[in-house]
């Protein structure tokens, strides 16, 4: 078996408990954070899905070494910011639909070199 991707949930609120969840269950992921703004509902899932790292600040998050993917599950309006930020840092990135709320902000990550 390969080894697990380290992954973070960015986003604890709605559906951000839903992905740990399914992340910190899986065989092929490792769930190593929760990042959140509201440091106590980060921690609150963190402990329920197995006591990992909490972060309130995702450029913190982002100069992890050991992190190779983030999922993100934040309101719409931050998508794009979140997205980029994720990608500049060399992670693998999850994003819910929509990636972006305009065609320019699209454009702009899908113009991004892989």
């Amino acid at each position: 078996m390969a080894e697990k991707l380290r992954i973070a949930v960015v986003g604890a609120g709605y559906w951000g408990p839903n992905l740990a969840r399914n992340f910190s269950s899986s065989a092929e992921w490792e769930l190593v954070a929760i990042c959140d703004l509201d440091r106590e509902r980060a921690e609150g899932l963190a402990a329920r899905v197995g006591r990992v790292e909490v972060y309130t600040d995702l450029a913190e998050l982002l100069v992890r070494d050991d992190l190779d993917a983030i999922a993100i599950a934040t309101p719409a309006r931050t998508h794009h910011p979140i997205v980029l930020a994720g990608l500049r840092a060399g992670k693998h990135v999850l994003g819910e639909k929509p990636i972006s709320t305009t065609l320019a902000q699209a454009d702009e990550l899908a113009a991004l070199p892989t």
